[in-house]
């Protein structure tokens, strides 16, 4: 792969589908004639071609990632819309036992069993862990000891702890209010400087753990089961659903931390019209010094202002910034 196809992996296109364009960007359309139809029609279909010749590179990488962001932003809302629901199909299996073992699936119920079930998982984990934490909790909370001022942290993140101790890669998504209780972003805090895989999101639609990609719990929600019931289950078609939605919320999700220094009201300020055109020429996919010259600035300005609005979108990556700055309609 070359240097200048390199790092375009996110515009769906082969990488010899990237090399013609460049071809027929440096030679025209005669260069195309040797390639497959397959190949043009691609490009076509990308916005890389049109009307029998290339499109201008910052207008193609534009339109490839709205598409981008447009997709992701659309299966984003249909895992979030599938995982709201989980909790219903709880309530719904776990009315019919008897229906549970031929579907992979086992019923826990009792705050204990379900406490213990937990624990067993978490043990037998070899490779990976992957948690959506979301209040309110199941897992009752271990008081800090009298020297201890890190404050509260629950059982469940003790036992991940341990798990990363003895080399299993843990990845936890928390929602932010669930971070909000005295002490438990310290807590936190701990366990990813042990290791521990630590991102955030604004909205985590249910509490879910999987183990080793084969098995997932489900803890109760105490608005859809107060009578604490959790769901472990097995079967390939739940697992094939729920996979996906840890992978696209930890996508968006951002390291702890790394919106600490904006404050709320700022981060959820509109954009303002600088704020705009920038998103505007990210998107564009022009590079830092490109964007400087738009902006009749440095390019050292142009990073930090970069960096800034990045961070005020709660984002790690300018893809996933662009994917936040639809999500919130700044691209509208």
């Amino acid at each position: 792969m070359t240097d200048a196809v390199d790092g375009l992996s996110w515009t769906g296109l082969e990488d010899e589908d990237l090399a013609l364009y460049r071809r027929v960007l440096a030679e025209g359309m005669d260069a195309a004639d040797a390639a497959t139809a397959a190949q043009r029609a691609r490009l076509v279909e990308a916005g890389f071609l049109s009307h029998g010749q290339a499109v201008a590179p910052g207008t193609a990488l534009r339109t490839a990632l709205h598409a981008q962001i447009a997709q992701a932003h659309l299966r984003l809302a249909e895992l979030e819309t599938a995982a709201g629901g989980i909790n219903r199909v709880v309530a719904e299996l776990a009315a019919s036992p008897g229906t549970l073992a031929a579907h992979g699936i086992e019923l826990v119920a009792g705050a204990e069993q379900i406490r213990r079930r937990a624990d067993d998982l978490v043990d037998s984990a070899r490779t990976e862990i992957l948690v959506l934490n979301a209040p309110p909790y199941a897992q009752p909370e271990v008081e800090p000891e009298e020297d201890d001022p890190e404050g509260p942290r629950t059982v469940a993140a003790t036992r991940a702890g341990m798990a990363v101790a003895r080399g299993v890669r843990v990845r936890n998504v928390f929602a932010k209010a669930g971070l909000d209780a005295p002490g438990r972003l310290a807590a936190v805090t701990e366990l990813a400087e042990g290791g521990m895989g630590v991102r955030m999101h604004a909205t985590v639609p249910t509490k879910l753990m999987l183990i080793d990609r084969t098995t997932a719990l489900i803890p109760p929600s105490a608005a859809a089961d107060p009578l604490e019931q959790a769901l472990v289950v097995h079967d390939g078609l739940l697992m094939n659903a729920l996979l996906p939605l840890f992978e696209m919320l930890w996508e968006t999700a951002v390291p702890l931390g790394a919106a600490a220094s904006i404050s709320s009201d700022a981060r959820n300020a509109p954009p303002t019209d600088d704020e705009r055109v920038l998103i505007a020429l990210l998107a564009s996919g022009l590079k830092d010094e490109a964007i400087a010259r738009q902006l009749d600035v440095h390019v050292h300005t142009a990073r930090r202002r970069i960096n800034a609005v990045i961070e005020r979108l709660d984002a790690t990556t300018r893809f996933q910034a662009g994917l936040q700055a639809a999500r919130r309609g700044w691209l509208d």
